[in-house]
């Protein structure tokens, strides 16, 4: 009578007796056997980088070579931004001295008298005031330097369309006395209705 001797599969100074079944497969590393990865231990890793080749060959679409646009200038436009906002910052500024002369105390006075001057009135007619809500006031008005130089149009209830000039200046500093060089309504035929008091 013989005896089978059990098979055994030696690892390192460990011994395992298999079954007769499993006995007869091919020995198999246990590391392998074990593996979490999935993959056999033997088969190369896939590298992490790709080489230019290989994504060519998987994506041609994506691995078009081509030269890159060059970039967009913005001089054009950082020019145009600067010169729109030159132009609206001085005309700002403008609006806003022609408002600062039509609010001003000698506007406001020269107007007055020659609303209830006689002859300026028989011209062009009651209610005399300004052409419009806003109107243009030329020349210019200095408190400290001690002058005044005003021209600006006015119209009664006449519809007549006249235009009224001031001139004045300071006599000494700042509490000196105005001396009225002109203050005159020049009417549409060229005559001057005198509006000194």
């Amino acid at each position: 009578m013989s005896l089978s001797l059990p098979r055994t599969l030696q690892f390192g100074r460990l011994a395992r007796t298999l079954p007769p079944r499993l006995s007869q497969q091919p020995a198999v590393p246990l590391a392998c056997r074990y593996s979490t990865q999935g993959t056999a231990a033997s088969a190369p890793a896939e590298p992490t980088q790709r080489t230019w080749e290989a994504a060519h060959a998987k994506n041609p679409a994506f691995a078009v070579e081509r030269e890159l646009p060059l970039p967009r200038s913005r001089k054009r436009e950082v020019g145009i931004f600067i010169a729109v906002a030159a132009v609206t910052w001085g005309l700002g500024t403008v609006i806003a001295f022609n408002y600062q002369r039509m609010t001003s105390t000698p506007v406001t006075a020269a107007l007055f008298t020659a609303r209830h001057n006689e002859e300026v009135c028989s011209e062009l007619g009651r209610q005399l005031n300004f052409t419009s809500s806003f109107p243009w006031i030329s020349g210019d008005i200095s408190h400290l330097k001690g002058f005044v130089d005003i021209e600006f149009d006015v119209v009664g209830d006449k519809d007549i369309v006249g235009r009224l000039v001031l001139s004045s200046r300071r006599t000494g500093k700042q509490n000196g006395e105005w001396h009225t060089i002109e203050f005159y309504v020049r009417t549409p035929d060229g005559r001057k209705l005198n509006c000194n008091i």
